[in-house]
C-alpha cells in the first residue's frame, strides 16, 4: 500500500496524471510568485469603514498604495481630511490598480504575438507571409484583431527583425532579412 506523501514509495499512477512535458501557458505564473488579482469596489468600500474605528489606510493598502496607506495610517487618514477623500476617489483607486494588470496582460499579448510573427517567417522561409496568413495561422489571445497583428508586424519593420517585399502576384510579404 501506497501512502500519500510518502516521496520514498513509487507510484506508477503519479507518473501518468503528472506528465513530464506539459505545455505551459506563455502568460502562466511562475511557482511561488503571487497571483495578480483585480481589486473590488465593494471590498475598498469595506475596508475604507475599518477607519471608523480607528485604523486608517487600509483601503489604500488594498489598491496598491502602500506608501500613502502608511501616511493614512500613521496620521490617522491625514486627520480624517484624506479619509473623506478616499471616499469620494475610491472608484479611481480602484481603477488605477485595476489598470496595472491590464498593462502587464498587453505587454504579455505583444511578446507572444511577436514571437509567433518571427516563428512565422522563419518557417515560410523566403516565399514570405501575407498578414492574412499571420491572422490566419497565429494563435491569438481574445480580444486582439487584425489591426494588432499589424501593428506588431510595423514594429517588427522598425526594429528590422521583419523585411517587407512582394511576391511574384504582387502581394506584400513578409520574411526574415
Amino acid at each position: 500500500m501506497v501512502l500519500r506523501g510518502d516521496p520514498t514509495q513509487h507510484n506508477p499512477l503519479q507518473e501518468r496524471a503528472c506528465p513530464v512535458s506539459s505545455p505551459r501557458p506563455i502568460d502562466s505564473q511562475r511557482p511561488g510568485s503571487p497571483l495578480p488579482e483585480r481589486r473590488s469596489l465593494a471590498l475598498s468600500y469595506l475596508l475604507w469603514c475599518v477607519c471608523l474605528v480607528g485604523v486608517c489606510g487600509l483601503q489604500r493598502f488594498y489598491n496598491r498604495k502602500p506608501l500613502s496607506g502608511l501616511l493614512w495610517l500613521f496620521t490617522l487618514g491625514l486627520c480624517g481630511l484624506g479619509q473623506l477623500f478616499d471616499l469620494i476617489q475610491l472608484p479611481k483607486l480602484v481603477h488605477q490598480a485595476n489598470q496595472s494588470l491590464l498593462l502587464e496582460g498587453a505587454t504579455v499579448n505583444a511578446v507572444a504575438i511577436e514571437r509567433q510573427l518571427l516563428a512565422l517567417a522563419r518557417r515560410s522561409g523566403t516565399r514570405g507571409f501575407t498578414i492574412n496568413d499571420a491572422v490566419l495561422e497565429l494563435q491569438l489571445p481574445p480580444g486582439v484583431d487584425s489591426t494588432a497583428v499589424r501593428a506588431e508586424i510595423q514594429r517588427l519593420l522598425h526594429s528590422e527583425l521583419l523585411d517587407v517585399g512582394n511576391d511574384e502576384r504582387g502581394r506584400v510579404i513578409y520574411r526574415e532579412p
